[in-house]
């Protein structure tokens, strides 16, 4: 197992000590010296990207296209708009249920009271499935009320406490920037966008072309829901698989069943996944996203004392215990460990090596073919 906390050069180092002479200058000379179609097919690399809701899929795909796609367009940025105008509504929503359920109401000022009722009332007209264009006028037209409560030391209070309301950590940049967003000329930055929440239903398929070589990703929704089309994925016959976890939700529940841990979860998935008959063999790309968010929350947040893991034996705290433990967890899933190349990358959303890690680790895995092959 190769487990990489930052960016890639070390990696790339020992990479290129594993294979033979002369076979690691790119991608594009590993697979084929075929010409035309052929050659085409041979230098293309199938992943496969799965994980549990909100843990960061997504993202990914986002960072190869600023890295290596075309530039957006006008109308994927005003979209882009109304997504994050809209994860606002959702996160202040969460945050004031949340602030009721703790009985917090009494401890607001007048002003902050004001703008909680204000904004009850708003929100309590909302259809349950209201559209992003419902969501982005409510945010245009009550964004400085949210901005006084938000800005309050009792919603400080209620956000250390966000787990239990399962409001997405990201999402604290645009509540801290909600004039920004609200502003008339606002133009979504490269972050905001990375950080934009938007559920993925089903399967999407984006290629990209590096170092000569065509990456072929598939996108699948997380939600349990959304899983029965992962199926259509396994029979793709992939070249490796990018599994994507939340550190950070090791203490918060599913949407969907209140009763069920987000990270048992994520671990029950990988288990499955990675000893399916359809990756028999095949190279698994861990990521343990969020690094960030669970570095800043385990301070307060104790591993052992969440029922699924009093086996945790760490420094409460301790980023390195923390990670190791969590890599063990998901290591310990593999029946055949042999039959696995693992990687596994700790990173964060906006971590520009994300896509190196992924490269480099396809490199590892072409020449581990031609090893093999010769």
């Amino acid at each position: 197992t190769r487990i990489q906390n930052t960016a890639m050069g070390n990696l790339a180092a020992k990479l290129r000590t594993k294979g033979k002479p002369g076979r690691s200058a790119s991608i594009k000379t590993h697979r084929s010296s075929k010409s035309g179609n052929d050659q085409q097919s041979e230098n293309t690399f199938k992943l496969l990207l799965l994980g549990a809701g909100e843990s960061g899929k997504t993202t990914i795909l986002k960072q190869m296209r600023f890295l290596h796609g075309k530039p957006l367009s006008s109308t994927e940025l005003e979209k882009f708009k109304s997504v994050i105008r809209s994860n606002v509504i959702t996160a202040i929503r969460k945050l004031m249920g949340l602030l009721s359920l703790l009985g917090l109401e009494g401890e607001l000022s007048d002003n902050e009271k004001e703008a909680f009722m204000h904004l009850t009332e708003e929100f309590s007209n909302l259809e349950v499935r209201a559209t992003l264009n419902v969501h982005e006028n409510i945010m245009l037209e009550h964004w400085q009320a949210i901005q006084t409560l938000w800005s309050s030391e009792v919603m400080m209070h209620v956000w250390l406490q966000r787990a239990a309301c399962n409001v997405i950590d990201g999402h604290k940049l645009f509540l801290d920037n909600i004039s920004r967003i609200a502003s008339t000329d606002y133009s979504p930055t490269s972050g905001d966008i990375l950080l934009a929440r938007e559920r993925t239903y089903k399967e999407k398929r984006r290629i990209h072309h590096v170092d000569g070589a065509n990456f072929e990703f598939y996108d699948v929704g997380g939600q349990r829901g959304a899983r029965r089309e992962w199926i259509k994925s396994f029979n793709r016959n992939v070249d490796a698989v990018i599994f994507v976890v939340a550190l950070s939700e090791y203490d918060q529940m599913l949407n969907e069943n209140r009763r069920t841990n987000r990270m048992v979860e994520s671990i029950e998935l990988f288990k499955s996944v990675c000893n399916n008959a359809a990756f028999a063999n095949k190279p698994v790309m861990l990521f343990l996203n969020k690094k960030d968010v669970f570095a800043d929350k385990i301070v307060s947040s104790d591993i052992g004392a969440q029922p699924p893991f009093r086996d945790y034996t760490g420094r409460p705290g301790n980023f390195d215990d923390g990670v190791e433990y969590f890599v063990k967890k998901f290591m310990d899933c593999l029946f055949n460990p042999e039959n696995h190349e693992r990687f596994v990358h700790v990173t964060n959303a906006t971590d520009p090596s994300n896509m190196l890690f992924v490269l480099n680790s396809t490199r590892w895995i072409v020449m581990r073919e031609n090893i093999e092959s010769s």
